[in-house]
């Protein structure tokens, strides 16, 4: 037999569960392992102590003060749920009026299209670029750039 299914056993067997079968098998197996034995007297200590604080007296006023305290949780938590529910609702507005103002700025002063100037795309063109760069016989990349921004 596996410990495995042993300590599964012991447990039911503490407790007079098991059939006379698997009573037997257990009981013979007991005499031969420490290990299971002192498992199954920590088993039986355990339900022993079990039984002992059930036996403790509690107060009168027990069950009322567990309810009076539930029902304090209760309120605080309602308490702190209109608060969530308050902060909840200022963020959901903040961000609606910051996506309102952006729209709107959007809207107020619209940006201009990007294109691109004929002169990079390779026509010949009467542009600032060419004006800035007048005479000049080998264009380098720089100087478009630099006529482009001096525009």
């Amino acid at each position: 037999m596996t410990h495995t299914r042993m300590y599964r056993l012991l447990s039911a067997y503490a407790d007079n569960e098991l059939g006379e079968n698997e009573s037997r098998e257990v009981r013979q197996h007991l005499e031969t392992c420490t290990t299971c034995q002192q498992r199954l007297q920590e088993m039986r200590s355990i339900r022993t102590k079990i039984r002992e604080a059930a036996t403790v007296d509690l107060p009168d006023n027990f069950i009322f003060a567990v309810q009076r305290s539930i029902r304090r949780e209760e309120q605080e938590s309602v308490v702190w749920l209109g608060t969530e529910r308050f902060a909840r609702n200022v963020f959901v507005v903040l961000t609606v009026l910051v996506f309102a103002v952006v729209l709107l700025g959007n809207m107020l002063k619209p940006q201009q299209a990007v294109g691109v100037d004929r002169y990079l795309s390779g026509e010949v063109t009467d542009s600032a670029a060419h004006a800035v760069l007048g005479s000049q016989q080998a264009i380098s990349k720089d100087d478009v750039m630099m006529a482009a921004l001096s525009r």
